[in-house]
């Protein structure tokens, strides 16, 4: 049995998943925020059940990556596939492929594992060109990196993802690869994807009049809180020229950065906040207390009750 660790938050996070689903019989899925790697990855670790344990747009801590290297066994049964240039340092480690860009392409976790996969399991359905297609629009939508050909079409995969909802979505999509060696998005999905991309542009605005401005170590930044649409929704936020990075809250999961000027960094920023990432796109953990954080801030005074 095999098992794949990917993001939760994402297409890129997702599309590792199907492609696993793919080749493996026996394949069981983690999906996770970045600050949960560590805890899952340890108890799996300890069960000791799984063959190959594949971890996908997500990277593990410099003490983990120490005590897999230390394990002859673990150094085989562990392989990560990341893109974030925060986690470079980490190449290092045979086992962890770290790879920003290639040839002057964008990489992301889905084309990374893509290759690992062609490369060592011969299987026509990686070879279908509608597989091809997918991965090129689920590259295209998590790195901004655009062939003008394909870019509304990496949009409307990634409103797709957000109408199927992560599960569904995986399951839809295996089933069509499997089924079929062409991809296009049927006569439902057309509509549902136009009703989509009006309530994306009404969601847009009605962020960003949310948004709040102020200095964070000395960086102009834009603030507001989103559960969905970061990477539009921080284009769109760093258009106004009076701030540098665009920083959007999801209470839910975690933050994220964007910019667009050259001139800066995000990764930076993000760096100090135990996250990371590229230079105009990153992201870190909430405070684990952030509830409680919220609710005080709320209510005032408030008296916690211990579980037992």
């Amino acid at each position: 049995m095999n098992c794949i660790i990917s993001h939760v938050a994402d297409l890129d996070g997702a599309f590792p998943i199907i492609l696993g689903s793919l080749i493996f019989k026996d394949l069981e899925t983690y999906s996770l925020e970045l600050d949960e790697v560590e805890a899952v990855l340890r108890k799996i670790l300890e069960e000791n059940k799984y063959e190959k344990i594949y971890i996908t747009d997500l990277n593990i801590s410099e003490e983990m990556a120490e005590f897999i290297n230390q394990d002859v066994v673990l150094k085989d049964k562990v392989m990560v596939f990341d893109h974030h240039i925060s986690n470079l340092f980490l190449n290092r480690f045979s086992f962890i492929q770290v790879v920003d860009s290639l040839n002057g392409r964008k990489e992301c976790g889905t084309t990374l594992f893509y290759q690992y996969l062609k490369k060592n399991f011969a299987s026509p359905l990686l070879e279908k060109p509608c597989v091809q297609w997918l991965i090129e629009l689920v590259r295209e939508n998590d790195t901004f990196d655009f062939k003008p050909s394909f870019k509304e079409e990496a949009f409307k995969l990634g409103n797709l993802y957000s109408i199927y909802g992560r599960e569904d979505f995986i399951s839809q999509f295996l089933k069509r690869i499997k089924e079929n060696e062409s991809f296009t998005f049927s006569e439902v999905e057309s509509i549902l994807l136009k009703v989509e991309q009006e309530r994306t542009k009404r969601y847009i605005k009605e962020k960003l009049s949310t948004m709040q401005k102020c200095i964070i170590h000395g960086i102009k930044v834009g603030i507001c809180f989103a559960e969905s649409h970061r990477s539009l929704l921080g284009h769109e936020m760093c258009r106004d020229e009076s701030i540098d990075v665009a920083v959007i809250i999801n209470v839910n999961r975690s933050v994220s950065y964007r910019a667009n000027k050259e001139e800066v960094d995000v990764n930076d920023l993000a760096l100090i906040y135990e996250g990371g990432g590229h230079k105009h796109a990153g992201g870190s953990p909430l405070p684990k207390d952030l509830l409680k954080i919220i609710s005080e801030s709320i209510f005032g005074n408030i008296e916690w009750m211990c579980e037992e």
